[in-house]
């Protein structure tokens, strides 16, 4: 991938510097992609001088790839041998100009070519392509470029920012952007609407207590951008529920002293648009606008500089701009600084002071917010670096757009740490959500995080793989206490259990019978849980006496109960207890009769 094109110019004059402003710079740049990957890159640049009596004696360019090969450099005057320096993250390639030319409105002309595996990647079922944006100077005059793909690739799923014009020729699909578009953003393409992705992870729990305790792990949930399906769960949990956020949380419980392993496995499905069967909505539940531990929305210096930030993408541009991301950091166990603390320390940021700062500043300005811990693949991690490298897992935040109804996630670490590489209006098909955090903003932790001392440090597999098919399957019962009185009324239970792979969403229920019909609806049922339905049902008529079916339906599957009703007489004339409880006071009754009668009847001496 391209880190981006940061031009340094080495000028000399025999009595004082010279200023950017004299000359300018003009650029003809050409991207084509081929079908294996690599990207044949050809720049022609021109440097005129604005002055008379100067001229530029050699040009460097900054390519952030360390990955260039078949690089060839030639002027005006014929091929040149580059000067090339390789840094950690950039290749620095300097032309020497082999004349010196003098004079106002005169050039130095060169083409450089390369070739690169760093602009186009094959990532499972997606091609990506990443061109960072322009970085503008006040030497630049124009800046042209084009990309051709191969047009087996397809139409792009993606493509920012809308090219200016869009040809074929070749069996390649050509586009050209215009300059001005590209100071904004790099180019971001994508071909293919969905990425796959097999996982297993390793959750290790342990109770050092002397006493049993309930516990949780979170397991990676659907969201609007993506689709869980679940293998296996062992052991299995004994429910399993959806928390406020959308989190899966698992429940287990741990005898004193033990220890216990849970394994998961199965597939994800990560979309480029939002599910239209996910709901999208936000939960009322919860003040997303609020302050927080690491979120400090209320403190006067976030204050201030929210006021000056009102959309989402004006403080995502603050956030990429003003922070740097610090590499040493990765080398130790980092602490969470916060995004207070983030803006005190500009210079050391992780994926993790990103988030939070986004997040504080949308939450002061009125913005809901929220974040998302999680994997996300990378290929080469000094472009798109995670904090934790042995489970690679990243953090980004998401805001609520309030006009399509849905929570938008961003990625304003990897758009700092690209070069410009626009994460705002299209994340991508790499960032795979593992938990959410908005009503706290340190709890669920994510597959990863739950390890022990003696444990393997490394406890998240994900792989590119193939699609699971989603198995929905649900099941059924009802519960009724074992005989029903006339007049009494019928309190009872709908037993439902998800026995797929794949959560369920706003699953009609319906009870019926031929006196009652209920409905009753279940907005999110996540694989392998539970619930139940309360119900009751009116008996009016006192001395009734019948038997009716129960019958309980969704889309997927029905259950049926047998309902016996007897009159209410029957708890005392045709309960065998209740008749010998009747018998027994009756007979207790006569003997105090009998009792008092003698007593009474004695005489006196």
């Amino acid at each position: 991938m391209l880190w981006g094109l940061f031009f340094i110019i080495a000028l000399f004059f025999p009595t004082r510097a010279l200023a950017e402003g004299e000359f300018i710079t003009n650029y003809d740049v050409d991207y084509r992609v081929r079908s294996n990957g690599l990207t044949r890159a050809r720049m022609n640049v021109e440097l005129v001088n604005k002055l008379s009596n100067i001229y530029a004696s050699e040009f460097t360019l900054s390519i952030g790839s360390t990955n260039l090969t078949d690089i060839r450099l030639e002027t005006v005057s014929g091929p040149v041998e580059p000067k090339i320096v390789l840094g950690s993250k950039t290749t620095n390639i300097t032309v020497v100009f082999p004349e010196k030319i003098l004079g106002k409105d005169k050039s130095q002309k060169f083409t450089l070519e390369f070739t690169t595996s760093d602009f186009s990647r094959r990532l499972g079922n997606v091609r990506e392509i990443s061109i960072p944006k322009l970085a503008k100077s006040e030497s630049l005059s124009s800046y042209r470029l084009t990309l051709a793909v191969p047009a087996a690739f397809g139409p792009a799923a993606t493509l920012t920012p809308a090219p200016a014009g869009q040809t074929a020729a070749d069996g390649q699909t050509i586009y050209r952007f215009d300059s001005e578009d590209l100071y904004q953003t790099g180019i971001s393409a994508t071909f293919g609407r969905e990425q796959w992705y097999d996982f297993s992870f390793d959750y290790y729990l342990t109770n050092q207590n002397f006493y049993p305790v309930n516990t949780e792990i979170a397991l990676p949930p659907d969201t609007a951008w993506q689709q869980v399906l679940y293998e296996t769960i062992e052991p299995r949990p004994a429910n399993l529920r959806a928390d406020a956020d959308g989190n899966w949380l698992a429940a287990y419980r741990l005898p004193a002293g033990s220890e216990l392993k849970v394994t998961a496995t199965g597939s994800a499905t990560l979309f480029l648009e939002p599910r239209a069967d996910y709901p999208w909505g936000i939960n009322d539940r919860i003040n997303y606008r609020q302050p927080q531990k690491y979120w400090e929305a209320d403190q006067p210096r976030i204050k201030d500089l929210a006021a000056t930030l009102t959309a989402p993408r004006q403080i995502y541009d603050y956030v990429v701009n003003n922070l740097i991301y610090d590499y040493g950091r990765l080398d130790s166990a980092p602490a969470r600084l916060g995004a207070a603390n983030a803006l005190d320390n500009q210079n050391s940021a992780l994926c993790m002071e990103f988030t939070d700062l986004f997040i504080a500043l949308s939450r002061a300005g009125g913005i809901p917010a929220r974040a998302v811990n999680g994997y996300a693949y990378t290929d080469n991690s000094s472009l798109r670096p995670l904090s934790l490298k042995q489970d690679v897992l990243h953090a980004w935040p998401e805001y609520y757009d309030e006009s399509r109804q849905l929570w938008r996630p961003v990625d304003p670490t990897w758009g700092n740490t690209t070069g410009g590489v626009d994460y705002f209006e299209q994340t991508d098909l790499n960032h795979f959500a593992f938990v959410i955090l908005g009503a706290d903003s340190s709890y669920p932790i994510p597959a990863g995080a739950y390890k022990t001392d003696s444990q393997p440090a490394k406890n998240v597999r994900v792989t590119f793989g193939h699609s699971l098919v989603p198995n929905p399957a649900v099941e059924l019962a009802i519960d009724l206490p074992k005989e029903s009185l006339a007049g009494v009324g019928l309190n009872g239970k709908i037993l439902v259990k998800n026995s797929g792979n794949a959560a369920l969403y706003q699953i009609p229920i319906n009870l019926d019978s031929e006196r009652n019909h209920l409905n009753f609806q279940i907005a999110a049922l996540p694989p392998m849980a539970s619930t139940e339905i309360n119900f009751s049902l009116p008996i009016t008529s006192w001395n009734s006496r019948f038997t009716e079916t129960l019958t309980v339906s969704t889309d997927l599957t029905t259950a049926s109960r047998q309902l016996t009703v007897s009159p209410a007489y029957r708890l005392i004339f045709g309960n065998q207890p209740f008749r010998l409880a009747l018998f027994s006071f009756a007979a207790l009754l006569v003997l105090k009769l009998i009792h008092a009668r003698l007593v009474k009847a004695k005489p006196v001496a």
